[in-house]
């Protein structure tokens, strides 16, 4: 990230994109450090495997606003996601342009974006003022759908309790039990997320589902404090991070997502989202003693690596 001499917080701006869109967030860099105002732009052509590295949330929490570039690549990209959501969370406003036709995460819909699809109206000016006035605030989010059916509510219910089963069987060592409750699940879970699939409860609890099948498959070296790395972890990551794009405000789709990177030994990011599932919590007046648990292990890792 380049260095630049300091500007007022309502000068500058953070880019997020997909590298699928790395010249597109270049040119923009361009126009608008012309046009006076800063800009935070991650550089790096490999991502690492951290969402949040240090750097990244400072740049974001010194920023106005954050310009999302959103395009079908974007909306595949686990490091757009953590920037989006690190952003919101942050009181920052995001300005959406479309890159292309894919659709908005629905809590942005209502957000007026700007279209910089080739061919289209120029969209400098329109993306300076949107910067200069950017409210300094988070968006406004959509209101949740009140659309949870009893047979809807029933499968939560079902799929919950199904969890706690293996989750109860886990710490128990008894792995066994686990993947007999765990292969149950399975195809109710698999109906379950077709028949709703912007839900976030069901969202949620796939996510949980698919930490819990990475967690049996390789419990030994969980235990041996060595996870591995596995494509299960970012497709549970995946189903958070959609939950959240339904609702930011989700403590449990957060504590998911940090309890997940936990596994993979995110620890800031961990710990950022946890946290902030925490303090959501608190002011819903939830008691959540998993999240409370979550940011123990958070903070005695980090330790333990002070340590070494």
């Amino acid at each position: 990230m380049a260095s630049k001499k300091s500007r007022p917080r309502y000068m500058t701006a953070f880019i997020s994109h997909s590298s699928h869109e790395a010249a597109l967030a270049t040119h923009v860099e361009q126009v608008l450090e012309a046009r006076g105002l800063q800009v935070w732009l991650d550089r790096s052509e490999i991502r690492p495997g951290r969402l949040l590295r240090a750097e990244l949330h400072e740049s974001i929490r010194k920023s106005r606003a954050l310009i999302l570039l959103w395009s079908k690549a974007a909306a595949k990209s686990r490091w757009v996601a953590a920037e989006i959501l690190t952003a919101f969370h942050l009181g920052r406003f995001i300005i959406a342009c479309a890159c292309d036709q894919a659709p908005l995460p629905y809590f942005l819909q209502s957000t007026i974006y700007l279209n910089l699809q080739p061919q289209k109206t120029d969209w400098t000016e329109q993306l300076q003022r949107a910067i200069r006035n950017a409210p300094d605030a988070a968006n406004q989010v959509l209101p949740k759908m009140a659309s949870q059916t009893p047979a809807l509510a029933d499968a939560i219910t079902v799929l919950a309790q199904g969890q706690l089963a293996v989750t109860d069987c886990l710490e128990r060592n008894d792995l066994r039990g686990a993947t007999e409750h765990q292969t149950v699940l399975g195809s109710k879970m698999n109906a379950a997320e077709k028949q709703w699939r912007m839900e976030s409860a069901i969202l949620n609890l796939a996510g949980y589902h698919r930490k819990n099948a990475y967690m049996l498959k390789h419990w030994a070296a969980i235990q041996a404090g060595r996870p591995p790395k596995d494509a299960l972890l970012q497709r549970s990551e995946r189903c958070f991070f959609e939950s959240l794009f339904v609702d930011p405000y989700d403590f449990e789709a957060l504590n998911g997502l940090g309890s997940v990177l936990i596994l993979e030994r995110d620890l800031d990011a961990a710990e950022f989202f946890i946290r902030r599932a925490l303090l959501l919590a608190k002011k819903a007046g939830v008691s959540y003693p998993a999240a409370q648990q979550d940011l123990r292990m958070v903070m005695a890792f980090k330790g333990s690596n002070r340590g070494r």
